[in-house]
């Protein structure tokens, strides 16, 4: 499931306060978002990702997220080529990863893994795919990066190629100022339905 699990149609005419930036979910994610339900009550919250002066859902992030590395990997022929030529395919946490293909919604761990599938979407887009032998984690301490390859593909490390876009202050993790990561955590934010108050308050 993608990270937006909260059971509510997108309405921008309605009103939704913001709470909170929550940061990163990580292997919790399911139980934060168990504690929002039990909290606001299911329906009476959800997550968007702040784009400018309007709010999103989850798969409008996910287009910014993937341009950034459309950009990153367009305009590096030679990692490109090193990534294409060296790949069979490529992984976040678990080599069981690539059974996502090109979908961000399929996620079976409750960490959620992003990266590898906007990697796959990439090469589809630059109308080129793996030809490697190499399973690769897009992971800076990977346990087989091939050299740089891994590491220069995290999104902790991949620019965001909109920075001007990024909500201030940046929120603070594993990631470095500026990434694909830090737009990622920096703009999301917990909401809730206007008008609903806390579970028994």
């Amino acid at each position: 499931m993608g990270e937006a699990v909260a059971s509510v149609s997108w309405d921008s005419g309605e009103p939704w306060p913001d709470i909170t930036r929550p940061g990163h979910l990580g292997s919790r994610r399911q139980h934060r978002l168990s504690g929002w339900d039990a909290e606001f009550g299911p329906g009476n919250w959800r997550l968007v990702w702040r784009v400018g002066p309007a709010t999103h859902p989850w798969e409008a992030a996910l287009c910014l997220y993937e341009d950034a590395y459309h950009r990153r990997l367009s305009d590096d022929p030679k990692l490109l080529r090193h990534l294409v030529t060296t790949a069979r395919d490529v992984f976040d946490r678990q080599p069981s990863d690539v059974r996502s293909g090109l979908d961000y919604r399929h996620q079976t761990d409750p960490a959620q893994h992003l990266q590898d599938v906007a990697v796959r979407r990439t090469l589809v887009r630059l109308g080129t795919w793996f030809a490697g032998a190499e399973l690769v984690q897009l992971r800076r301490e990977g346990i087989n990066s091939a050299g740089a390859l891994g590491g220069e593909l995290d999104s902790a490390v991949v620019p965001f190629h909109r920075r001007d876009l990024i909500v201030l202050p940046e929120l603070d993790g594993w990631w470095e100022k500026g990434s694909v990561e830090s737009f990622y955590q920096s703009n999301k934010y917990l909401q809730r339905r206007a008008g609903t108050a806390a579970m028994g308050g």
